[in-house]
């Protein structure tokens, strides 16, 4: 079981913060809503917690509709972007406080254990006697999140629970929560504007545009199978390379043409290219610096960013106006304004549509 939001609509002052949403989240799923901030995730968290209601369409918990249902009737915990604590109670307190409001009289004991077990889960044992004023950024998250494991709860929701860490305390806390979820059981929505909390953490992903779920399922399937430019570019990291081209004949053979060396033979899929411009999309790792196989497209172009990402190097190349973003698995340095050539795989190109934007096919070999 798990849960499922049935054509969902939330209106403010006439505006459409949520557009017909339908989502399900299956017991065992950790679900990310992805999405650039206003595009309607966190409301969504909202609706699924109780804290607002919907305009029109249900919500339902394990089949039982939960649409009117105030939060304290709903078996949910909710974690928020601002750490949320009592500054007037300890640590140990913090952790405690949804067990001692209870409507089921839970004993010393057990809210003992409980409360410390989950202490030493998100790594905050030694601070349990502390006031939150007193320990750093991370270790506040790190209670409110103790908390809301402590209450046992079968659906978590998490809205932006890493956004004000620094990269370092993110980095560490993003591999922990995803084996801590992994055994806890039930389900996880987890709202976030990064990519790369999506790609580290989840099962599933979202991805919200205006209100709407474009696109949903396991990651390696949206990652790999992209309907939309929008899904493409936002769910990638660094982003997708999106570049219009036309399409054009030579030599009996199909291809869509960025600029004069820029050009993808999509030869099989003239059946489904019926117009005259496409959007070609490549991920960043499918760009290299070096000719990896002999079929691979040589471009030049000039180095406008060289910037390393943790083990990683992003380029962000300019090849005849046209910004290319390469991301290469190692650390080195390049000049800017340097010149260089750059190698594309022929076969992992997307195709998408220019009007409608969404995919139309993929010169990868099936």
């Amino acid at each position: 079981m798990g849960i499922r939001v049935a054509n969902v609509t939330k209106l403010h002052h006439g505006y459409k913060k949520l557009d017909n949403v339908n989502l399900e989240v299956n017991d065992g799923d950790f679900s990310v809503l992805l999405a650039p901030t206003g595009s309607g995730k966190t409301t969504l968290l909202r609706l699924l917690a109780g804290i607002e209601k919907p305009t029109s369409g249900k919500i339902y918990f394990d089949g039982v509709d939960v649409t009117e249902l105030s939060v304290q009737k709903r078996n949910i915990a909710m974690v928020y972007q601002q750490f949320i604590n009592y500054p007037s109670f300890t640590i140990y307190e913090n952790v405690a406080s949804p067990l001692r409001v209870s409507k089921e009289k839970i004993d010393e004991k057990e809210i003992d254990r409980r409360v410390r077990m989950n202490a030493e889960l998100l790594g905050i044992s030694d601070i349990l006697d502390h006031l939150p004023q007193e320990v750093s950024g991370g270790q506040q998250q790190r209670t409110a999140l103790a908390r809301a494991l402590c209450k046992g709860t079968k659906y978590v929701f998490l809205d932006e629970p890493l956004a004000n860490l620094d990269y370092k305390l993110r980095e560490e806390l993003r591999s922990e929560l995803k084996l801590i979820f992994r055994e806890k059981g039930g389900a996880i929505v987890y709202a976030t504007p990064e990519p790369i909390d999506a790609l580290g953490m989840a099962s599933h992903v979202g991805l919200m545009h205006k209100g709407r779920i474009l696109q949903y399922g396991p990651v390696r399937d949206v990652y790999h199978n992209p309907r939309y430019v929008e899904v493409g570019e936002y769910f990638s990291y660094p982003t997708m390379n999106i570049l219009e081209g036309k399409k054009v004949e030579e030599n009996n053979r199909l291809y869509i043409q960025v600029t004069d060396q820029f050009k993808i033979d999509v030869s099989s899929l003239h059946q489904s290219l019926l117009k005259d411009r496409y959007y070609l999309g490549i991920h960043a790792h499918a760009v290299s610096t070096i000719r990896k196989t002999n079929s691979m497209i040589e471009i030049e172009g000039t180095v406008q960013l060289s910037e390393a990402v943790g083990s990683d190097t992003e380029l962000h190349v300019d090849h005849q106006g046209f910004n290319i973003i390469v991301l290469m698995q190692e650390v080195i340095s390049y000049g800017i304004g340097e010149k260089m050539k750059l190698y594309l795989d022929p076969e992992s190109f997307f195709v998408f549509d220019v009007d409608t934007r969404e995919l139309c096919a993929k010169t990868a070999k099936e």
